[in-house]
């Protein structure tokens, strides 16, 4: 039983990590360490839950969850031993099978939209321009990545600002943003109250690709740009893109409007490490016996 207590404790931690940081005043000035803390705590709430719930049932066997499992197809548990192991076992199927929908759904609207997009736009430079009056940026990840400006948008922007546009594009498709939401995407099919969190995740890969275009071009270029894509409004991105003006436009524009506090890094250091902590207890004890 003290093996199931450890699950749950990891399980109540790992949410209370999630309220801290939905809460925190200090995640949208570290984006890149909040993103990963969110990533450590997603990972700590499904092994904690798939984990708790086997460990529960194979508890008379005193085996760890994996090597249980094998005396739990050979038969040798009752019955309401056996309902506890069967849900952990689905609801791991279930998150699985999410991630695997998701995947293929958002693959396909991407393929439909990169051969689109050889129809209705041409090359300029290192991006597709999209003959189009609204303003519109935006990348779509994959094996053959592209970023895409609308003609509106050029119209729209200042050079500076259109290369800042560009720059935090590019931070998407080398930071591979995409595969950092689509995990929790699919985890929100799976678990719908988990939306709220892919919206916080989502702007803050926003802010990610925000920080970069600051370094490259200073901040007022970026905050500019979003703006005016503020003021004038722009068009929905198409499935699997990430676009620049999406996510809390006011939130973003006001970051980037005031000064950076100076880097801590020993407190970055620590928070990772209590979080990874965390996170090794539940997968420590899929193999140690119980």
């Amino acid at each position: 039983m003290i093996y199931v207590l450890h699950h749950v404790a990891a399980l109540l931690l790992a949410i209370a990590a999630g309220v801290y940081l939905r809460r925190a005043g200090w995640v949208p000035d570290r984006p890149h360490l909040a993103v990963g803390l969110w990533q450590i705590t997603g990972l700590t709430v499904v092994s904690a839950l798939v984990g708790g719930l086997i460990a529960l049932g194979l508890t008379p066997l005193r085996q760890g969850v994996v090597p249980g499992l094998a005396s739990f197809f050979a038969g040798h548990l009752d019955a309401g031993r056996s309902t506890l192991i069967v849900a952990g076992l689905g609801l791991a199927a279930s998150v699985l099978a999410a991630q695997a929908v998701f995947t293929v759904r958002v693959a396909r609207h991407r393929a439909r939209h990169r051969d689109l997009l050889t129809l209705v736009a041409h090359h300029r430079g290192e991006t597709l321009e999209l003959e189009h009056g609204v303003a519109v940026a935006y990348c779509l990840p994959g094996r053959t990545p592209r970023i895409v400006v609308s003609s509106g948008a050029r119209r729209l922007l200042t050079e500076a600002e259109l290369q800042a546009v560009l720059a935090h594009e590019k931070a998407h498709l080398r930071g591979r943003h995409h595969l950092v939401l689509g995990p929790f995407s699919a985890l929100a099919i799976a678990i719908p109250w988990c939306r709220r969190t892919v919206a916080d995740i989502a702007l803050l890969v926003e802010m990610c690709a925000d920080e970069h275009a600051a370094r490259r071009h200073g901040a007022e270029p970026i905050a500019d740009a979003l703006k005016k894509f503020q003021r004038l409004g722009t068009g929905t991105p198409p499935a699997g893109a990430l676009a620049v003006a999406t996510g809390s436009l006011g939130n973003r524009i006001a970051r980037l409007s005031r000064p950076r506090p100076a880097p801590r890094r020993l407190r970055v250091t620590l928070a990772l490490a209590v979080a990874a902590t965390v996170l090794a207890t539940p997968l420590s004890l899929y193999l140690t016996p119980f």
